[in-house]
């Protein structure tokens, strides 16, 4: 049942046929047409000259100064959806009383009725699957009050299938236009979507780099600081020894040992997108004071996507960060990261202190205590669990929280 169902709502559909980019491409669009129709009817007239066709010629000089006015109102409103609506309707009420006043009736109609029969397709492109369905009505009712009313005794003779079967044919006409319409905008929207997500990815990504240099510069100014007092170290290390000050040579070994934690580790595993994160939260939980706890086994390449790959890792770290904001004793601040892969099951494990009494829904989800709610991380990881035919796990207790999931990466 779910492969027929709509991808996006007539909302969704509604809402990005106002984006501006897509108005601005539509308007264009319509403008173009509307100078093409209005050549044709001009051109279409010059024929009406020669055989004395009053008839014809006031009707597709009266088209083309429709259209000459809708251009008008297009270029100073730049709104199209009101010019297609207005004019297929104006447009229909011109051939309606182009058809019931035709008095020379060796003269065929049907070429006007094919071009009503390909107007849904035409404002549905134009104006969206609603609009465009609107103004695409303004056809079906030409058809209904010429066919199906005593009017149509005062039209030329048509074929009894022209009569009963136009407005019928009309209708899937519509439908037709109207689903083609909503597949293109739906992959509009998709193609969209998956654009902003890219560039936001993208975004983050550039962002993540450029921390990962700053924590590249500081190291190699680290290392060089230490590689100039080196020997300095040595000598007073082998001072202590030589002189039995076993315990003194302890404690400055020790020291120094505290002194090459300033040196951020850049290499967990293989895995380079993993590395790249976990380069940076190191940094940032020894900037808050304690030492992220770190146990993966991530190889290079694995069955996932790359943007689920950093999602999944970043909204697990930044959760459990921002939960050691709030602990004021630097001292209790702690993060345990475990992410292991057996070449068949991607196993994720934070575990991290916890002052606040979380609050979940009934999905298992925990509520944000932000000012400004989101819950997007927590909710993140359990999607992206979803998806590899998993599960994610968000437990507190007491003053410990604990976010699991396992996923099926094959």
């Amino acid at each position: 049942m779910n492969r027929f169902k709509p991808t996006y709502s007539l909302r969704q559909l509604i809402e990005f046929e106002k984006d501006k980019a897509i108005m601005k491409q539509k308007a264009r669009a319509t403008l173009i047409l509307l100078i093409g129709f209005v050549v044709y009817s001009i051109v279409a007239s010059i024929p009406g000259f020669w055989i004395d066709y009053k008839h014809g010629i006031v009707t597709n000089i009266s088209i083309a100064i429709l259209f000459i006015f809708l251009s008008i109102i297009l270029k100073y409103t730049h709104n199209h959806i009101m010019v297609t609506i207005i004019g297929t309707y104006m447009f229909m009420l011109i051939l309606f009383f182009h058809l019931l006043m035709e008095t020379d009736w060796s003269i065929g109609m049907d070429a006007f009725w094919l071009f009503v029969l390909i107007t849904p397709f035409i404002t549905n492109y134009l104006a969206g699957v609603f609009y465009g369905s609107i103004s695409a009505l303004s056809g079906l009712i030409l058809s209904i009050v010429l066919f199906y009313t005593p009017l149509q005794y005062c039209l030329q003779p048509y074929g009894e299938n022209m009569m009963q079967w136009f407005a019928i044919i009309y209708i899937v006409g519509m439908m037709s236009a109207a689903v083609i319409e909503y597949e293109l905008t739906s992959f509009q929207i998709a193609k969209a979507e998956t654009d902003a997500k890219l560039a936001y990815y993208q975004t983050v990504r550039a962002n993540r780099l450029k921390e990962q240099l700053q924590i590249y510069d500081t190291n190699e100014k680290v290392i060089r600081k230490y590689k100039h007092d080196i020997r300095h170290f040595n000598r007073v290390l082998a001072g202590f020894i030589n002189e039995k000050k076993y315990d003194e040579a302890s404690a400055y070994l020790k020291e120094f040992d505290s002194m090459l934690e300033d040196v951020t580790a850049v290499s967990f595993c293989d895995n380079q997108i993993v590395n790249e994160l976990l380069t940076i939260y190191t940094s940032r939980c020894q900037k808050m004071g304690f030492k992220l706890r770190v146990k993966v086994s991530v190889p290079e390449h694995f069955p996932m996507e790359e943007m689920d790959l950093t999602s999944l890792v970043a909204n697990a770290l930044e959760n459990a960060v921002e939960a050691q904001e709030r602990i004021t004793d630097k001292e209790k601040r702690s993060i345990q990261f475990e992410l292991t892969y057996d070449g068949r099951k991607l196993k994720l494990l934070t575990k991290n202190p916890c002052v606040i009494a979380t609050r979940f829904t009934k999905n298992g989800l925990p509520i944000s205590t932000r000012e400004v709610q989101s819950g997007i991380g927590t909710s993140q990881i359990k999607s992206i669990a979803e998806k590899y035919s998993g599960v994610a796990s968000f437990i507190q207790n007491e003053d410990s929280f604990t976010v699991k999931a396992v996923m099926t990466c094959m």
